[in-house]
């Protein structure tokens, strides 16, 4: 189980939690294993600081305080419809989070380092798992085990009953069925950002390809999802963004807006990964805006709900959302994610970096006993 707490407002996940419970059951070739996730990557201590503003703190406090509150003097205030949400999700994290640290859920002694180690991890991970070559293949393990199998001479991890393409999101159209097949489409989409655009010009191991508003207008998501199909997308907090799903995104997609949830990013003493910010600038959360097929039947989806969770050092590493949308799903459904990095157990997965968290350089393998047959991994190249 991933959901480590729950109250009508909100959840607690778990992110390492679900990926050790997935791959506590492995065939590992011959043998039978365990996968243990590297746990540093979610070693987050304390708020980020930029490198710059660690060395201002430490050399000249004072000016760096007064020059802060020069800053804030100078900053204009978001609008009132603004203020009025983010006072919302602070209050209504602040309840959940009190709780929670009543039950003894969070650390009380961690030391603060502005998260080194994970910052550490999350550079080998990138120069481990960057490769310049784009190859279109596509795979599944049909079997009701985890298995482990070798692709260009590296070494993945495959859960049961998944499927995955490794194609351009412009080719769903002829590698997917599109017959309304899907109860739940999840989307993690490259949006436009002027800080990954800084950050491919420094490391390209740490860019990705990104798509404009109108691009993803064309994914056909109303032809994938079935009469009472919801999708769910991931959005990062820029206006621009969010007013393109409500006035294009979905309209084009034949989607009617349901709800809007908040992924809150804490440490692991409990503390946002930032403070609230009142003006314009980065906030602790992320946004997960719901909607449903325009023609399905009404589904009660509460609105403003947190989802909050230590988020792995590895960009757009989302947390696991099986669990939480189980009650608004049927008992078995056909999940798609699309811009996946990930695989699911009986998800399909699309994205060109589907198996970028699937490399077993990731886990540390415990093997347990002996396996009963060979692996049944089916991969097939363009």
């Amino acid at each position: 189980m991933s959901l480590i707490f729950s109250t009508e407002e909100g959840c607690i996940v778990s992110h390492l939690k679900y990926l050790n419970n997935i791959y506590k059951n492995v065939k590992n070739g011959d043998t039978r294993c365990k996968l243990v996730f590297n746990e540093t990557l979610f070693e987050i201590n304390s708020q980020y600081l930029r490198q710059n503003q660690i060395i201002q703190s430490e050399q000249n406090e004072g000016i760096l305080l007064q020059s802060k509150s020069r800053k804030r003097k100078r900053s204009k205030l978001l609008p009132d419809e603004d203020l009025k949400e983010i006072n919302y999700i602070q209050e209504t994290f602040s309840k959940i989070i009190s709780f929670a640290k009543a039950e003894g859920l969070f650390f009380t002694n961690t030391s603060s380092d502005n998260n080194e180690a994970a910052r550490l991890a999350s550079q080998t991970f990138y120069q481990d798992t960057f490769c310049n070559e784009e190859e279109n293949f596509y795979g599944c393990n049909d079997t009701d085990v985890v298995i482990t199998s070798e692709l260009k001479d590296k070494k993945y991890v495959f859960p049961q009953k998944c499927r995955f393409y490794c194609y351009d999101v412009g080719d769903i159209a002829t590698k997917l069925d599109l017959g309304n097949q899907y109860d739940f489409v999840l989307l993690d989409p490259p949006w436009w950002n002027k800080s990954i655009r800084r950050k491919r010009t420094s490391y390209s191991e740490a860019s990705y390809k990104m798509m404009y508003n109108e691009d993803l207008a064309k994914i056909p998501i109303g032809k994938l999802l079935c009469s009472t199909g919801l999708v769910a997308i991931w959005c990062t907090n820029a206006p621009s963004h969010l007013h393109s799903i409500f006035n294009d995104i979905f309209p084009s997609w034949g989607i009617t807006y349901r709800a809007k949830w908040y992924w809150i990013k804490i440490t692991q003493a409990g503390n946002t990964i930032c403070n609230f910010n009142f003006a314009p600038g980065k906030q602790p959360y992320e946004l997960l805006v719901l909607g449903s097929v325009l023609n399905g039947s009404e589904i009660n989806i509460p609105d403003g709900k947190l989802l909050i969770s230590v988020p792995s050092a590895v960009h757009s590493h989302k947390p696991p959302l099986t669990e939480v949308m189980k009650e608004y799903l049927p008992s078995e459904p056909k999940c798609l994610e699309i811009f996946a990095r990930y695989l699911l157990p009986s998800w399909t997965s699309w994205g060109l970096e589907v198996l970028k968290f699937q490399h077993l350089s990731l886990y540390t393998v415990i093997e347990e006993k002996e396996a009963q047959s060979n692996t049944d991994m089916v991969v097939n190249k363009l």
